[in-house]
């Protein structure tokens, strides 16, 4: 145990090191690491690519990114990676990089990878439309990973303009028009977003071995509740359910089941909307799914709320909404969600007026004032 935490503070400090242009030190130290364990293996073998490209040894990138997976063809992957010259070798090596910081959670440095290979292919001679098109895809998804929505559209209608007849039917032209679909639905452009979504979801039906459906198709259910239209809300939430009762995923369950209670609790159907929640908390006890526990309390909450205003002398149900708001809160200030934080301390503080209760319905205001303050 004192030797794996030993390698990864090795780790950090060559990470550290190439963060600030030190490729010699940072060579050095990782010829110092003798005997990474196998669960650092990966970052190992990044910090060695991303060295040996800060060093211009091409060659060596390129042996040590050779079985990291693309989002590319087997054989074309491999061809990009060994016909032609170093030059031209280049931006795919920058492409899986990237690709690979993304994946061990280091967006700033993935974008600067990717945007080193627009910058190789944008030199003369140099174009290689595939490449150039992941790179604009991926730069879309870290956009939207790093909530900057407004570059996230840019790049993906970039993507989506480069596309070829050839790519009409690809898993990549897919991956763009779902990257379209969400941008769009988080800028509030929901007819944009439906457009977008439901062209990648007939792509995706003749195409299922690519998988994908379950989160697409949620997100189309939450588009078509905010353009009120509960009937198609809940057909495309209902199909998610089906395909995530096929993989036998309780989490995946959890998620759509979730959407339900949303779709009932938007249409005043609170019994149903109940009976989704309890189902979606029998369902989650890991620690990762503690964010979808809390959000699930706090829908658990605004349903009781609404049958105690529907039903003001059942005072049990303002008690209960209380205790699923508390639970949420305490919850979200774990995972320090600021912004879920003030919509609980909004709730709580609106509950607690309405029980009578306005010295601590004053506390929540004040908390729910700063906590949106924080978020700027």
């Amino acid at each position: 145990m004192g030797e794996s935490k030993k390698d990864a503070s090795q780790l950090r400090e060559v990470h550290h090191l190439l963060m600030q242009g030190k490729s010699a030190e940072g060579h050095v130290r990782l010829t110092q690491i003798t005997d990474e364990p196998p669960e650092q293996r990966k970052e190992f073998d990044y910090l060695q690519a991303w060295n040996a490209v800060l060093q211009e040894r091409w060659e060596d990138v390129t042996q040590q990114i050779r079985d990291i997976p693309a989002l590319l063809r087997a054989e074309e992957r491999e061809s990009l990676l060994t016909n032609g010259s170093i030059r031209r070798r280049r931006p795919i090596c920058l492409l899986i990089l990237g690709e690979l910081a993304r994946e061990l959670g280091y967006p700033e440095e993935a974008t600067e990878h990717l945007q080193h290979c627009l910058a190789l292919l944008n030199e003369r001679r140099m174009n290689i439309p595939e490449v150039r098109l992941l790179a604009h895809c991926n730069l879309g998804r870290l956009a939207l990973e790093m909530n900057q929505t407004a570059q996230a559209l840019i790049q993906y209608e970039t993507a989506s303009e480069l596309c070829g007849d050839e790519e009409a039917e690809h898993f990549i032209f897919i991956m763009i028009l779902t990257g379209l679909c969400e941008t769009s639905m988080r800028l509030g452009r929901f007819e944009q977003a439906l457009s977008a979504g439901k062209q990648a979801l007939l792509l995706l039906r003749t195409n299922p071995s690519s998988g994908c459906q379950e989160p697409l198709l949620l997100m189309l259910s939450r588009i078509s509740l905010s353009l009120e239209d509960t009937a198609s809300a809940l057909a495309y939430a209902q199909d998610a359910r089906h395909v995530a009762n096929q993989a036998n995923d309780p989490a995946r369950v959890a998620n759509s089941l979730l959407v339900l209670a949303e779709i009932h609790y938007k249409a005043h159907q609170m019994q149903e909307a109940r009976t989704n929640c309890q189902h979606t908390l029998a369902l989650l006890s890991t620690p990762q799914n503690q964010p979808l526990r809390a959000t699930t309390l706090f829908l658990s909450g605004k349903i009781a709320e609404a049958e105690w205003h529907y039903q003001p002398e059942q005072e049990k149900l303002a008690t209960e909404a209380l205790e699923c708001y508390e639970q949420a809160r305490a919850i979200f200030d774990t995972l320090h969600d600021a912004s879920a934080l003030a919509k609980v301390s909004r709730r709580l503080a609106q509950l607690l007026e309405g029980r009578g209760q306005p010295e601590l319905a004053l506390t929540h205001w004040k908390n729910a004032y700063m906590l949106s303050e924080q978020r700027g």
